[in-house]
């Protein structure tokens, strides 16, 4: 990740080994790129799948576009999208779901999957709303497919505001002077 100076670096939240990872920034550094890319290299060398998870069934519109700014990165390496399904050299990767519909997915198992990649979970103001009871939601969806297995969850999202159920739920702040803070596996 090296060659990308200029952006967002991933493997410093990966080098705490937490399960909840709240990355939260400036637009366009990189955040959603880097996750991609993560779970990209991941598949092609350890097979791993990956969710990408976004709030709503209207944010996964245009998901056939996922691989469109990630692709030049592996040129050696085909990277598709069928409906809402990611495939690497013709092989199942992953797949797109939204919170809003995940309960349907209680019996789905997922025993390849290593990661969550929650894109936007901070709402801009005027956009959407939080979901009833949202944090329950979502910790719900992890245990399904986590299934008592260790599943990372990237929380990303740019830096709009504090107050959000997740931050409020976890009881989460960033204290002055400090760009990451780890403890209690988040």
């Amino acid at each position: 990740y090296k060659e990308y100076n200029m952006y967002w670096d991933i493997n410093k939240v990966l080098s705490y080994n937490c399960l909840y990872n709240f990355i939260v920034g400036a637009r366009g550094v990189g955040k959603t790129y880097g996750a991609k890319r993560w779970a990209i290299n991941d598949f092609i060398k350890n097979r791993a799948e990956f969710i990408y998870l976004r709030r709503y069934d209207t944010e996964l519109e245009n998901i056939t576009k996922f691989f469109d700014d990630i692709w030049k990165d592996f040129p050696e390496h085909k990277l598709s999208v069928k409906g809402k399904l990611f495939f690497i050299d013709g092989e199942y990767a992953g797949r797109a779901i939204s919170l809003s519909t995940s309960r349907k997915e209680k019996s789905t198992p997922f025993p390849a999957v290593n990661k969550i990649i929650f894109d936007e979970f901070i709402l801009d103001k005027g956009t959407h709303h939080y979901l009833a009871d949202e944090v329950t939601t979502f910790l719900e969806f992890y245990s399904t497919v986590a299934r008592s297995r260790d599943v990372r969850a990237l929380f990303l999202s740019n830096a709009l505001t504090i107050t959000n159920p997740y931050f409020i739920y976890f009881r989460l702040n960033l204290p002055y002077g400090k760009d990451i803070v780890a403890k209690n596996d988040i």
